[in-house]
């Protein structure tokens, strides 16, 4: 008789865990779902950059900010150096911060939308993202809580979100795709937030007719606060990163704010790849520590420094590539 009991034990505990994957597992098709989305100007220049997912061939889902005021954009799928020219959009869901994305020759593994289940306080979940440039970033935590705003709830988890993250996925321990994130709370530790997944099932219910990207057009600037902000640190951007003009060794670069007000503080890593792609040398520093705007007008910042010859002479002579994240910067005045 005990044995039988076991034996129903077993059975018990093993079909509860037969859909659950490891954090490997999980972060391994995640990861190959997740694409990095470059937002330009009409200029076609680097206006900021969020993350985004595969829900079916050419189809993706992102935030609504991650694309706003921009004239066009483009998807880079981790790992690859190919970029894919977004077409324009096919749904969108604005007071959700939720959009679909058309581009046109994208084809790999899409993510599972969880259907019915709404995940629960405590619930382990992993989000996957592209935060600062670091592409393919995978982090753990749990639902904190549930919040309702306005009329909608969405998800509070304590996996951390960071510029570039938003758009991406939150998953639970099947890889099903719960939510997308789409905010931190400036004014609290560890305080993110995920739209649920039903907003966005709901938006592949209703695809429509495909729609310009530049038409998603910046809201104006008000004097409310809001509970959650969206990552502003977006918009600021790095842009002509070269080896030397001024000296034979040195990097140059320009720096462009695109946010509605001054910034100053703005922390730059220059990392150095070599030609297998690994990181072989970094370089930090702080500009701008005392910047003001003139007249309201959003500036074209620009700054040129010279590199420590002795790291980086070899480096030069290489040819090795060097590529820069923007890491933070303060908000002078909202």
């Amino acid at each position: 008789m005990k044995k039988n009991y076991l034996l129903i034990l077993t059975v018990l505990l093993s079909s509860s865990f037969a859909f659950s994957q490891s954090a490997t597992e999980i972060a391994k098709n995640a990861i190959q779902s997740t694409v990095s989305i470059v937002a330009l100007d009409n200029t076609s220049q680097p206006l900021g950059f969020g993350s985004g997912f595969i829900i079916e061939d050419e189809l993706i889902a992102t935030n609504v900010h991650v694309i706003e005021g921009s004239s066009s954009a483009y998807v880079l799928v981790n790992g690859q150096e190919k970029k894919y020219k977004i077409d324009g959009y096919l749904s969108i869901d604005k007071s959700n911060d939720l959009v679909i994305l058309k581009v046109s020759g994208l084809k790999h593994k899409s993510m599972i939308l969880n259907k019915g289940n709404i995940p629960e306080i405590g619930e382990k979940i992993y989000a996957i993202g592209n935060p600062k440039g670091f592409n393919g970033t995978f982090s753990e935590g749990i639902i904190s809580g549930i919040r309702n705003f306005d009329k909608n709830q969405v998800l509070q988890i304590t996996a951390p979100i960071s510029p570039g993250s938003s758009g991406g996925p939150v998953v639970n321990l099947k890889g099903e795709v719960v939510g997308v994130a789409f905010a931190t709370y400036s004014e609290g530790q560890n305080l993110n937030f995920a739209i649920p997944v039903e907003y966005l099932s709901a938006l592949m219910n209703n695809l429509g007719v495909l729609t310009p990207v530049s038409t998603v057009k910046k809201p104006l600037k008000s004097t409310k606060t809001n509970v959650i902000k969206p990552n502003i640190k977006e918009g600021v951007i790095i842009r002509n990163l070269a080896w030397g003009c001024s000296h034979e060794f040195s990097f140059n670069f320009s720096i462009k704010n695109n946010l509605p007000v001054s910034v100053s503080g703005i922390k730059v890593l220059i990392l150095v790849y070599d030609n297998t792609g690994v990181i072989v040398n970094y370089y930090e520093d702080t500009y701008f520590s005392g910047y003001r705007k003139d007249n309201g007008i959003k500036p074209f910042l620009a700054k040129t420094i010279e590199c420590n010859h002795t790291i980086f002479m070899d480096s030069f002579k290489k040819g090795y590539v060097l590529k820069a994240r923007i890491l933070d910067f303060t908000l002078e005045d909202e």
